[in-house]
């Protein structure tokens, strides 16, 4: 297998920012990730939201860009890109402010010594314009992976069978293993309050602080919710009779249940954004993976696809991390 760049983790906002606990694994080259609460193994993460308070505070011929993001959520991201960062910075000098994006970065965690806070930025690698029904789409896979960390913190260590029901990857597991370390007590309701808060404004209705407070992380699935043309008013659909764990049991089961179509679909969507976005030296990995996210195909999945792809003489590599068609 060709050696690739990790893939963007979906994270919201709030729980990047609370993400202080760094975490370095014993092997060459391991990146320093960021542990979130709520276990996110963070490194690289693809981000979504409005630029805000875009500003080049170096210079024209040295320069260091600072912005904000808005999530969906109304939190902010906060990015940086200097000298060190010339592709990031780059893409950032295209763009202004207000413009919606989609953007895969490294995560980075400074903490001044004059102070105890811990502050938390993305240096952008790859920024690309989108439209907000982009983003909303972004949003609810954010919030389908963040569901799927509430729920697996709650019965780690607590039910074994439930949590191997699960069918966690392995970053998964060591991102929760490594937030109960990190965190010994962990505040799940103030995450649980997150997603309501944001699938609440996804879909366009007020947000109750009592129901807020009440909400115990069970909804509707929402990856069947359209966000395109209409608006999502059936995403947030509390449930009396169905968990998330029973969910997660029956998305295994529809899986297993697929076709073998979906992989030649897949593999054909990917092929053609691939010849869709090459400008002549290929697509780079990052912005591959932005483009194809929003076709629900995944870090782990996209790889995959690379590699038969690649088997099959349809696509190369002209340069690291570049793909083109054969």
């Amino acid at each position: 297998m060709a050696q690739r760049r990790e893939p963007g983790v979906l994270v919201l906002a709030k729980e990047l920012n609370g993400a202080i606990e760094k975490h370095v694994e014993d092997r060459e080259y391991s990146p320093t990730y960021l542990i979130s609460e709520i276990g996110g193994k963070l490194s690289r993460v693809l981000i979504g939201g409005v630029l805000d308070q875009l500003e080049n505070r170096g210079s024209e011929s040295d320069p260091f860009y600072t912005a904000r993001v808005i999530d969906p959520n109304g939190d902010f991201y906060y990015l940086q890109a200097g000298q060190y960062n010339p592709e990031g910075a780059a893409a950032l000098s295209k763009l202004e402010n207000g413009v919606p994006i989609l953007c895969v970065g490294k995560v980075r965690a400074r903490t001044p010594e004059d102070s105890e806070r811990t502050y938390v930025s993305v240096q952008p690698e790859g920024v690309r314009a989108v439209s907000m029904d982009e983003i909303n789409h972004w949003a609810i896979k954010a919030c389908e992976d963040l569901i799927k960390r509430i729920n697996a913190t709650k019965v780690f260590g607590v039910d074994d069978d439930e949590y191997n029901k699960m069918n966690l990857t392995i970053r998964e597991k060591d991102g929760v293993q490594l937030a109960k370390e990190f965190y010994p007590t962990i505040a799940i309701e103030n995450y649980s309050a997150l997603l309501y808060d944001c699938l609440t404004k996804l879909a366009d209705t007020e947000v109750n602080s009592s129901e807020t407070n009440n909400f115990t992380g069970e909804f509707e699935p929402a990856n069947t919710a359209s966000v395109s043309g209409e608006k999502v008013t059936n995403v947030v659909e509390e449930t009396e009779d169905i968990s998330i764990e029973e969910e997660t049991k029956e998305k295994v089961v529809e899986q297993e249940k697929a076709p073998a179509s979906d992989s030649s679909e897949n593999d054909n969507k990917v092929l053609d954004t691939i010849k869709k976005l090459d400008e002549g030296d290929g697509i780079y990995y990052d912005d591959l993976g932005i483009a194809v996210s929003l076709e629900g195909i995944d870090g782990p999945m996209l790889d995959e696809i690379l590699d038969s792809l690649t088997d099959q003489g349809l696509i190369f590599q002209p340069r690291f991390n570049h793909y083109k068609e054969a």
